[in-house]
């Protein structure tokens, strides 16, 4: 069955239904992947999915849900059966119509037809930063490499419909030395073109080899450098709490902190919904809304949280245009550079830590933005502004509020992270944040 029928089963049955919203997202998307390890590729796969996510509104009640079973029984069947959902939800006081279009979208982005299915390119990128992770220092080298080509088409109840595309590409790779140390690389962008193998490899053999025979390191407070990789994971638990909706359900520790210092004046932070080379570009969110760069943080200063329509009429501001299906959610995590370059910033610290990655983020309790973080990979010993020794086992469990009111430094350089940890694309500097609580994990 192609689009255009899916679409129209969809459509007719829903408008069938009488509601008094409704939107429905049909994503399609095409993955190919390479895995390999032990210095040569294992696996190459691709597929290829299509999911419809719908939102139905009937006498102040929602429901939404998701359907892959794309045959017209089974879209009959579950529309029904949301329906009947809806009807059964409690009434919603903050009910709001959904966005009337048409609207313009701001379109900034190309996408190169000669990336689909350019398998050739991927080969070529997974090859090198093979090659450079054995050259420099690592005997036994795995990864992934993902390209990933999506399409989305937008329909609602008032009078929107869009279709936006756009293109991911990420490489991850992990070295290994004969002792078992072990280094991480990681490079991703929309465009294959602009992958660097070459860095990911190198940084991956480096790490490895740099942390041959760590030891333990003491418990204490440290000042720390998070490289860009671990930087991306603090910034985009940032984002996910401005959203308006973390706020409201209490689960956000910048409830109530419009227009009060957050954290250094150095840092700004906003979240971009189509960036110029970003990670994962979109024109519209998902209740048609033209998406916008969004100061989260400037200077210091938190100045706005992130809105779909409902949570910006309860607020009484203009939508953001980060409509998740039911909550605003943040797209793109841009952290403003710094002043300093990244030797400069390692030579300021004369007793702390360099953290290159990290594994398992966890929250004990969000609104107070209490987690714990596993380092994983190289970690070294910071002495009298140099690396010392590589160290291991260890964990960081700290508060992302008092961490960023104690930043002392971001980076000029900056870095799209995307990846298994980092499930929000932030473009991030490192940073030196002081006196980090640490101790050994079990």
């Amino acid at each position: 069955m192609n689009l255009n029928n899916i679409l129209s089963i969809v459509e007719n049955k829903i408008s069938s239904l009488n509601c008094d919203d409704y939107s429905f997202l049909l994503s399609k998307e095409h993955e190919d992947l390479i895995r390999f390890s032990n210095n040569s590729i294992n696996v190459f796969d691709n597929t290829e999915n299509i999911a419809i996510e719908i939102y139905l509104g009937k006498d102040k009640k929602r429901a939404s849900g998701v359907v892959y079973n794309l045959d017209e029984t089974s879209i009959i069947n579950y529309l029904d059966s949301l329906f009947q959902y809806c009807n059964d939800s409690p009434m919603n006081n903050d009910y709001t119509h959904l966005p009337s279009g048409p609207f313009t979208y701001e379109i900034n982005k190309h996408i190169d037809i000669d990336q689909i299915n350019n398998y050739e390119s991927i080969i070529d990128h997974v090859e090198n930063s093979i090659n450079f992770a054995l050259q420099y220092g690592a005997s036994r080298v795995c990864g992934s490499f993902t390209s990933r080509i999506s399409e989305i088409i937008l329909i609602t109840s008032t009078g929107i419909e869009s279709n936006d595309e756009s293109i991911t590409n990420l490489l991850n790779i992990r070295a290994f030395t004969e002792s078992k140390s072990s280094g991480h690389g990681l490079s991703c962008s929309s465009s294959i073109d602009d992958i660097d193998s070459e860095k990911a490899g190198i940084d991956a053999g480096d790490y490895a080899k740099s942390s041959i025979n760590p030891k333990q390191c003491n418990p204490g407070k440290y000042d720390i450098l998070f490289t860009p990789t671990v930087a991306a994971d603090i910034f985009q638990f940032v984002g996910h709490a401005a959203s308006a909706d973390s706020v409201d359900s209490g689960d956000s520790f910048f409830a109530n902190k419009i227009n009060f210092k957050v954290s250094s004046d150095d840092l700004s932070l906003s979240d971009v919904g189509n960036p110029k080379n970003g990670i994962y570009q979109r024109i519209f969110d998902d209740e048609g809304t033209p998406t916008q760069s969004t100061k989260i943080i400037d200077n210091g200063i938190l100045t706005n949280y992130l809105h779909n329509i409902t949570t910006s009429n309860k607020y009484g501001v203009k939508s953001t245009g980060n409509a998740g299906i039911m909550a605003p959610f943040c797209w793109n995590i841009d952290v403003s550079s710094g002043n300093t370059t990244f030797e400069e910033q390692l030579s300021s610290i004369n007793n702390g830590l360099l953290i290159t990655n990290n594994w398992y983020t966890r929250f004990q309790n969000p609104a107070a933005g209490s987690y714990s973080t596993v380092p994983r990979d190289a970690c070294f010993i910071i002495e009298n502004g140099k690396i010392s020794s590589p160290i291991h086992g260890i964990r960081i469990s700290d508060d992302i509020p008092r961490q960023l009111l104690n930043i002392d430094s971001l980076s000029q350089t900056r870095k799209w992270i995307n990846w298994w940890e980092v499930e929000t694309p932030v473009l991030s500097p490192s940073i030196v944040i002081k006196n980090v609580p640490v101790t050994r994990s079990t």
